[in-house]
């Protein structure tokens, strides 16, 4: 019964043609001995070629029509682009599967069995052939061509969160009955993102296997320019948003799996929204009684820095970046030695403040809506760990993951106060998605997106500064590329958030502040020195940090010529920070595994609440909540970590260190509760994951497919 069905499967080849006359004999001949298993019509549409390739087709025709087990249809129309004659065969195939060809010779029809056996085996319903899959080295017919190939790969996935390694590539394969059912409007090179970003926007998996390339120049024929990619990017994103009503409604009719598929899609596009929407108003709900006194309730002792700095807003003035240490909130007496004036001030990373600035410029310096403001970013990234699930082979993954930092006591109270600690928290969500999205198809975009928001990440909290190097330690274990492509992914990854940082560091140099981004990072070392001379002595760190900023303003006042600038005085105290830590470094890192930064602090909530004696019954529901998130979470995590070593998967290992062991170990001895957040990405992904695992062992025997992309019975 199954070789009987076999046998009467169809493989349609549409093969658009344009003055090929070099090519378009052997490329008939390569396409009639490709070997493929099942029955096969070539359809060949001659799209007005002005040269001898209709006579050659029609001579080709008489020739080996009998002699090739396969139907032949030819056909010819006035020139209308790649996409007019591909939509002009379409309407004529009858093939259970379809498959595109080009009348050049830069792709092998012997890869037609990998194209279209996983739509043969019921897996999937469009394959693409992947020039890019397991050939990273790969010939290209110009350095333009190959980047604008990857550049309008990357814009789909970023469109609609897919992790294509090759949009552009010719052998686009269908289920057959699917790609007669789309209305494609596209008659140039345009047609292939529109069906790519049809397929994605109603929810159907394109599936990838690699395929042979052998590039051919443009002096030799090829015909898509430059502006095909701009129109390529732009067909993109006017289908991510546009109406589909009809076409989905045509579409879900073709059969009982593309209804189910579209089904899934929906389903998931609710879930987006309705996370979403809950995370922001349980924010909302943390903010509400703090938004009528927001100057009162929601703000800290930090927030009179990024304040002043931000002034009325970015459209009234640009906010005070360099001012002499913009953060200084002191009067100081006519007189005052300049040392001593540098000494009491603060100057820290400058993105929230510009972030700030915006929110104050837009509203008119309103702090309601910068609360709002605060609030909606805390629920984006909420969202960004929703899509981050994708990349674990499972949709519920985010679900879970996002759903459990939507409830976190710490990230909905922090997110309407006036701290950078949402912010960053969002900067780290999405270096996290695009890590894993590299991770999961070694496409090197992914990577530098990675990068650059680590880099924006540092320019907010600049405990993201040293992150690019466990991140490049990580990237030694990654073996879905080889050593030579790993070496150059490093190299730029290095580079560029070096580059990134630079203007920054140099401008605080031009400034007087050192090669630094803050002066925050150094108070944070004296008071980490500080636990650590207060572990060795038994004495109190407070008193001991107070002791030491004692003494050194001392030793400025005896040498004012010396000290004139902070980022002097900042240079002499790392100085002797990090020698008193190097005498010990053992028991500092001890330090480092502070339990403090995993509780959760109720009293902020209590005081964005305005409420100095909460009730007993809202303290113990508080607390409740809190028990539960952490047994999820551990249990999860407790699986996560099993599954990991039953698949001998170190890289799994080495992110969950990367993405959450790095934020929490960071801080140090100076750990507060909120600075756990930049850890709950990735934490929570990983606990979204075990749980699902522990799901699958229990009800379905199976492991979801994970990081690298093995599951298993």
């Amino acid at each position: 019964m199954g070789s009987n069905k076999k046998n009467h499967t169809v493989l349609s080849v549409i093969i658009p043609i344009y003055n090929e006359e070099k090519t378009i004999c052997t490329l008939l001949d390569k396409v009639a001995s490709c070997g493929v298993s099942v029955s096969m019509e070539m359809i060949l549409v001659n799209d007005g070629s002005t040269d001898n390739t209709a006579s050659l087709c029609r001579e080709w025709i008489r020739e080996n029509e009998k002699k090739i087990q396969a139907r032949v249809v030819f056909l010819e129309k006035e020139n209308g682009g790649k996409g007019s004659a591909v939509k002009a065969g379409i309407k004529v195939s009858s093939g259970d599967v379809v498959i595109i060809q080009d009348a050049d010779l830069e792709y092998d029809p012997r890869d037609y069995t990998k194209c279209i056996t996983p739509i043969l085996h019921g897996e999937c319903k469009v394959v693409y052939g992947s020039r890019e899959a397991d050939n990273r080295n790969r010939l290209f017919s110009s350095p333009s061509f190959f980047l604008g190939g990857l550049l309008l790969t990357y814009w789909i996935n970023l469109l609609f969160n897919s992790d294509l390694t090759d949009e552009p590539t010719c052998y686009k394969t269908f289920d057959g009955d699917l790609i007669r059912s789309i209305p494609l409007d596209g008659d140039r090179f345009e047609w292939e993102p529109e069906v790519t970003a049809k397929l994605l926007r109603m929810g159907f998996e394109i599936r990838e296997v690699p395929i042979s390339y052998n590039p051919r120049k443009v002096t030799e024929g090829k015909k898509i320019k430059w502006f095909d990619g701009l129109q390529g990017l732009w067909i993109a994103l006017f289908w991510r948003f546009a109406g589909m009503k009809e076409i989905r409604k045509t579409t879900q009719n073709v059969s009982l799996s593309c209804a189910e598929i579209m089904q899934r899609k929906r389903r998931s596009v609710y879930w987006l929204y309705g996370i979403f929407l809950f995370a922001f108003l349980i924010r909302l709900a943390a903010a509400l009684p703090g938004l009528s006194t927001p100057q009162k309730f929601l703000t800290r002792p930090d927030s009179r820095a990024f304040l002043s700095a931000a002034g009325e807003g970015i459209f009234k003035e640009l906010p005070s970046f360099y001012r002499l240490y913009p953060s200084s909130l002191k009067n100081w007496k006519k007189g005052t030695p300049k040392y001593e004036i540098v000494n009491g001030s603060e100057t820290r990373a400058p993105l929230y403040t510009l972030w700030l600035s915006l929110v104050f410029g837009i509203s008119g310096k309103s702090f309601v809506f910068a609360a709002l403001a605060g609030c909606l970013l805390g629920a984006f990234s909420c969202l960004i760990v929703y899509l981050s699930g994708n990349v674990f082979g499972s949709c519920k993954v985010g679900i879970i993951a996002s759903l459990l930092l939507a409830l976190n006591p710490m990230a909905v109270t922090f997110s309407p106060l006036f701290l950078p600690d949402t912010l960053f928290l969002c900067m780290v969500a999405l270096q996290t998605w695009f890590f894993l999205r590299f991770i999961k198809n070694a496409f090197g975009l992914n990577l530098i997106t990675s990068v650059i928001f680590a880099a924006l990440g540092a320019l907010i909290r600049p405990v993201n500064a040293l992150w690019i190097f466990p991140c490049i330690f990580v990237l030694c274990f990654y073996r879905k590329t080889e050593l030579r492509l790993r070496l150059n992914y490093m190299l730029v990854a290095l580079l560029l958030f070096g580059f990134l940082l630079m203007p920054w560091i140099l401008g605080s140099k031009y400034h007087g502040i050192g090669w630094r981004i803050d002066s925050i990072s150094s108070e944070a070392l004296l008071k980490n020195t500080a636990a650590l001379q207060g572990k060795q002595t038994g004495g109190n760190p407070y008193l001991i940090a107070k002791e030491f900023r004692e003494r050194l303003k001392q030793h400025y006042a005896e040498n004012p010529e010396k000290f004139r600038t902070l980022g002097e005085q900042l240079d002499h105290q790392d100085k002797e920070m990090i020698g008193r830590i190097l005498k010990h470094p053992f028991r500092y890192l001890s330090l480092h595994f502070n339990p403090k930064i995993l509780s959760q602090d109720l009293s902020e909530l209590m005081r964005n609440w305005g409420i100095l004696k909460p009730p007993r019954i809202m303290v113990m529901s508080l607390m409740v909540l809190c028990l539960v998130l952490y047994m999820g979470t551990a249990l999860g995590l407790g699986w996560y970590l099993l599954a990991a070593l039953d698949q001998k998967s170190l890289l799994s290992f080495l992110l969950l260190l990367l993405f959450s062991g790095y934020y929490f170990l960071m801080p140090g001895a100076i750990a507060v509760p909120r600075y756990q957040l930049p850890a709950l990405p990735f934490l929570y992904l990983a606990a979204g994951y075990g749980l699902i695992c522990l799901h699958g062992l229990v009800r379905e025997k199976r492991l979801p497919e994970g990081l690298t992309g093995r599951g298993g019975r």
